[in-house]
């Protein structure tokens, strides 16, 4: 059996939908007043009324078209999102690799600076030593100086004395001379 349509189909929207929840409700509350006033009428599930409704107006082609639909959005929804997480990955992965990179840079910019300081370092040790050395050499002429200075004290005191001592006794050994008569 055929269907003749006479009108264009409506867009499957949220407002399509409401309408279809509209109808299948008024169905459903048709037959609860049905019920209610015919008392030989069976009781019958407003659910079970409603999705009758749905399927006469509906179809079942028209059911398999929305899910093919309703798969088709999903499917591009899954792929954006799967997209999405592969970028997010990627940035993820550049963002590592960038960090990885600054550290790298830094940790030989520490080893250059550390290389650096420690040949200084060792060029200082260098200048202390000689500093040493020479101060030692220079305390050793010091001390030899000092020393032949005392030596040169001791035998200039010995000269002084030595000297004393003789004009000492020179003037000891002389008479002593009078420089006037006693006579008168």
């Amino acid at each position: 059996m055929s269907k003749q349509c006479t009108k264009l189909k409506r867009k499957r929207d949220e407002a399509w939908f409401k309408d279809k929840y509209v109808v299948s409700n008024n169905a459903a509350y048709q037959a609860d007043d049905l019920d209610a006033y015919d008392s030989d009428c069976d009781e019958i599930n407003s659910a079970k009324i409603a999705f009758m409704a749905n399927l006469s107006h509906y179809g079942f082609d028209n059911l398999a078209e929305d899910n093919k639909n309703v798969n088709e959005i999903l499917t591009a929804e899954l792929e954006r999102y799967k997209d999405q997480v592969r970028i997010l990955k990627e940035i993820n992965n550049v963002n590592k690799a960038s960090e990885s990179c600054a550290q790298s840079l830094e940790i030989d910019n520490l080893k250059h600076t550390l290389s650096e300081h420690l040949k200084e370092k060792e060029s200082l040790e260098q200048m202390v030593t000689l500093f040493k050395n020479d101060f030692q050499k220079e305390e050793s002429r010091n001390i030899d100086r000092e020393l032949a200075l005392e030596k040169q004290v001791k035998e200039l005191n010995n000269i002084v004395f030595k000297r004393n001592q003789s004009t000492q006794t020179v003037h000891m050994l002389t008479e002593p001379q009078f420089f006037y008569d006693h006579s008168t």
